[in-house]
C-alpha cells in the first residue's frame, strides 16, 4: 500500500514540477525579451497601439482622406509651413540648451523672417533665402545631456515614445506659442489649430501606413524600429523625416522571435 502511494505521489508531482520549470523558463525568457528589446510594458503597449488603429481606421483615416481630397497641395503645404514656423520657439529653446549657438541663431531669423515676411509662416521665405531649418525637440536635449531613452511606451493617439522622449513633449508644451498664456491655449481657436495640426500631420504619414499594412510581419515591431531609428537619426543632427521611406526593421523583428 505504501509503495502504490510512493508511485502515485511520484507520478502526480513530475507533470507539476514540469509545468513548474516551464513557467519559470517562460518567464525568465521574456524578462531577458523584455531586456533585449527595450520594451518591458510590451502586452501594454500592444493593447495601446490596437486601439491607436483602430481610432486611426474608423476616425482619422477618413478624415485625413478628406482633406487631402478637398485640400489643395498649395494649401496644404502652406498649412505645414505655418505649424513648422510655429514650432520654431520650441526648436530655439532646445537648441540654446544643447549649446548651438549657430542653430540658435538660425532658428531665431528663421523665425522672425517666416513670420514678417511669410505672413505668419505660412510661406517659407527663409528656406528659400538659404537659412536652414532645425528640428530640435527636449527630448533631444536631454539625449544630448547624456540621458538614456527609457522604455519604449506606446501613447494613446500620440503614438510611439520613450519615457525620455514622453517627457520631452511634457516641457516642449512651455515654449509653444499656443501655450503662452493660460487662458488663450484653451481657446476653441488654439485647439483648432492642434486638430489641423494633426490632421495634416496623418494626411501626409498615408504613404508609411499603407507601406505598414502591406509589408510588416509584425507591424507594431515595425512601428517601435522605425521610432527608434528616426530618433536616434533625429538626435545625431541627421534631420530624420518622419514621413519619409520606413527605416529597416529586421534586426529588431529578429531579436524578438
Amino acid at each position: 500500500m505504501l509503495t502504490t502511494f510512493v508511485g502515485r505521489a511520484r507520478r502526480a508531482i513530475k507533470p507539476a514540477l514540469v509545468i513548474g520549470v516551464a513557467a519559470l523558463t517562460t518567464a525568465c525568457a521574456s524578462r531577458e525579451q523584455a531586456a533585449e528589446t527595450g520594451d518591458p510594458f510590451e502586452p501594454l503597449n500592444r493593447g495601446i497601439y490596437s486601439v491607436n488603429m483602430a481610432l486611426d481606421d474608423a476616425v482619422l483615416e477618413p478624415a485625413a482622406n478628406v482633406y487631402t481630397t478637398v485640400t489643395p497641395e498649395p494649401a496644404r503645404d502652406g498649412v505645414q509651413n505655418f505649424m513648422t514656423n510655429l514650432n520654431q520657439p520650441v526648436v530655439f529653446a532646445n537648441t540654446l540648451l544643447q549649446g548651438d549657438v549657430r542653430a540658435s541663431v538660425e532658428t531665431f531669423g528663421r523665425f522672425t523672417v517666416n513670420t514678417i515676411f511669410g505672413i505668419g509662416g505660412v510661406f517659407d521665405v527663409a528656406s528659400a533665402a538659404g537659412v536652414e531649418q532645425h528640428q530640435e525637440d527636449f527630448g533631444q536635449t536631454l539625449a544630448v545631456w547624456g540621458v538614456a531613452d527609457g522604455p519604449f511606451i506606446m501613447l494613446p493617439v500620440l503614438g510611439p515614445s520613450s519615457l525620455r522622449d514622453g517627457t520631452g513633449r511634457f516641457v516642449d508644451r512651455y515654449p509653444h506659442p499656443l501655450n503662452w498664456n493660460a487662458e488663450y491655449s484653451q481657446s476653441t481657436w488654439a485647439w483648432g489649430v492642434r486638430g489641423l495640426n494633426g490632421l495634416d500631420t496623418r494626411a501626409r504619414a498615408q504613404g508609411v501606413f499603407t507601406t505598414m499594412e502591406s509589408t510588416a510581419i509584425d507591424p507594431y515591431v515595425q512601428v517601435r524600429s522605425a521610432y527608434r531609428q528616426l530618433r536616434a537619426s533625429q538626435i545625431a543632427n541627421e534631420n530624420g523625416d518622419a514621413f519619409g521611406e520606413l527605416p529597416d526593421f529586421s534586426a529588431d523583428y529578429d531579436e524578438d522571435e
